[in-house]
């Protein structure tokens, strides 16, 4: 006797019933032939790629941003469509007194000088364009972060938004107050506090009225951007078993009644590490060994990624980054090896290799040998042939992550737009999921406090976008969700174990996903 796997037979019956048996009908038959959504998933989704920007809040992006299909969304707008009152005189100084106007950063921003405006969420593009770029970029430590969000106050982000690099001693830390401390390292600035339109970003605005917007999705873990690019691929940070004290924060400040935000030590007091530090494989940083020299040790990192998981299943993957072959000389080097080491890269324009999450683990010069790594052109290429791998990871250099200082929002968004049609363009579109999103919200304020899930997350929400032929057209998802949620639709689709409890426990990205609908081409 034949048999026919289900995608055969559905394919079967819309040939012999042409026209007339549209494709809801089809899934309708499917699902009362025992089809669930995990079924639909795998029928339909063959490739996932994940676009992966820098340091933008949600509000930053989509503060102003209205459904065009009456659908509800937590941004800064009220029922009348005008910026909420309730967040006028909001931000606040260390003494928790409100700030009568914002305080402005004239020297950092051109723009803002002899300017007034209220404390208030404001159009920031007529002071700082979305196609231009100051050397202005809001701190963004782990413990900082946390003293802005203020349990969830939301209100000191502008009273914190930059400062002066202090390591403190633990005597320091014990014998001054936090706001003493607050005024003395910070220093405030009201621009975090701005935000762009869609005549601003188009792009970006497009493609949420077109495909899926979640409007509650947080960056995984408080902080800046190597921490959340370990928690893309593994939904956990690195750590260091034996780093020395003077590298950890003293304490934990949440146990011991204190709110200080100047730790910037790279770990925190369990040896987890929860700020910047470069890898010490492949190409990395050449302006401070220091630094290098206490960066977490790939063999103590035995844990897996996803990376590891798609492996061990036979499924291709790759990290594509911006660049990849200028540095891929180095690839298989470490920092500390013989003649110029790995220590080569003088400039993110070139290579971030902190925002490569593949560079810390025991298995990276296994990804290079095996083609893991590769060069964002590959990706174009890829995507022309045909030829993507079942997951796909996109790195920008600093050119075009976003990343305030480095990289006007416009330049990042054309990146972006670029690699998204290529994808349309190719075989692949109708069995491709695109997702857009950001490691972290970089200082910027937002209006919504975040979810806490554990000690680490989760920090500020982020904007996060959804491209697919399968997409519910205009959906304003308001699932709870980080990138360990993307982590979950991967090993939904591919059958794969989660990595921990964060994946484990994550909202899968199911209800943003019309199977009963044609799909769709690719229209923004």
């Amino acid at each position: 006797m034949t048999t026919i796997d289900r995608r055969t037979f559905l394919r079967g019956v819309g040939l012999a019933a042409g026209t007339a048996l549209a494709a809801p009908t089809l899934v309708r038959l499917a699902r009362a032939g025992g089809l669930s959504a995990r079924t639909q998933l795998r029928e339909h989704i063959d490739h996932i790629v994940v676009i992966f920007q820098e340091n933008r809040s949600f509000d930053h992006y989509f503060g102003t941003f209205t459904p065009q299909n009456g659908s509800q969304i937590a941004n800064l707008l009220d029922r009348s469509g005008r910026i909420d009152r309730r967040f006028l005189g909001l931000q606040k100084n260390p003494a928790g007194i409100a700030y009568p106007t914002l305080p402005l950063p004239e020297a950092e921003i051109p723009g803002f000088a002899a300017v007034e405006l209220p404390n208030l969420p404001f159009h920031l593009a007529p002071y700082l364009p979305a196609d231009s770029n100051v050397h202005w970029d809001p701190k963004h430590r782990f413990f900082r972060m946390m003293a802005e969000v203020n349990n969830g106050k939301m209100d000191r982000f502008v009273a914190l938004a930059l400062g002066h690099h202090a390591t403190l001693s633990t005597a320091a830390l014990d014998r001054l107050d936090p706001e003493v401390l607050a005024f003395d390292l910070a220093r405030p600035s009201g621009p975090v506090l701005g935000h762009y339109t869609g005549d601003d970003i188009p792009f970006y605005h497009r493609v949420a009225h077109r495909y899926v917007l979640f409007d509650r999705f947080y960056q995984a873990m408080s902080g800046g951007s190597t921490g959340n690019a370990l928690y893309l691929v593994a939904a956990r940070s690195c750590v260091h078993p034996t780093i020395s004290a003077a590298h950890m924060a003293p304490y934990d400040p949440r146990e011991n009644g204190f709110r200080h935000g100047f730790f910037d030590r790279p770990y925190d007091h369990r040896r987890i590490m929860i700020n910047d530090l470069s890898p010490i494989q492949g190409p990395t940083g050449s302006d401070n060994f220091h630094q290098l020299r206490i960066s977490p040790p790939p063999a103590a990192q035995q844990y897996p990624n996803i990376g590891d998981r798609l492996s061990a299943a036979h499924l291709d993957w790759a990290w594509y980054n911006e660049n990849w072959n200028q540095v891929k000389p180095w690839a298989l080097k470490t920092a500390f090896g013989p003649d110029d080491g790995s220590a080569v890269v003088d400039s993110g324009r070139i290579y971030e290799a902190h925002h490569n999450p593949f560079q810390y683990y025991p298995g990276w010069f296994d990804y290079v040998k095996q083609g893991h790594i590769r060069d964002a052109e590959d990706f174009r290429e890829d995507a022309r042939r045909g030829a993507l791998p079942a997951v796909s990871f996109l790195k920008a250099s600093a050119a075009h992550t976003e990343h305030p200082a480095d990289c006007a929002p416009v330049f990042g968004m054309r990146w972006v737009e670029e690699l998204v049609r290529a994808v349309a363009a190719g075989p692949a579109w109708e069995r491709t999921a695109i997702f857009i999103t950001y490691d972290e919200g970089g200082g910027f304020w937002d209006s919504v406090p975040p979810v806490v899930v554990d000690d680490y997350g989760y920090g500020t929400r982020t904007p996060a976008l959804l491209i697919s032929p399968w997409a519910r057209a205009g959906l304003v998802d308001h699932h709870v969700a980080s990138t360990a949620s993307i982590l979950k639709f991967i090993e939904t689709r591919f059958g794969l174990a989660p990595l921990n409890h964060r994946d484990r426990q994550a909202y899968d990205m199911s209800s943003a996903f019309d199977w009963d609908q044609r799909p769709q081409d690719f229209a923004v």
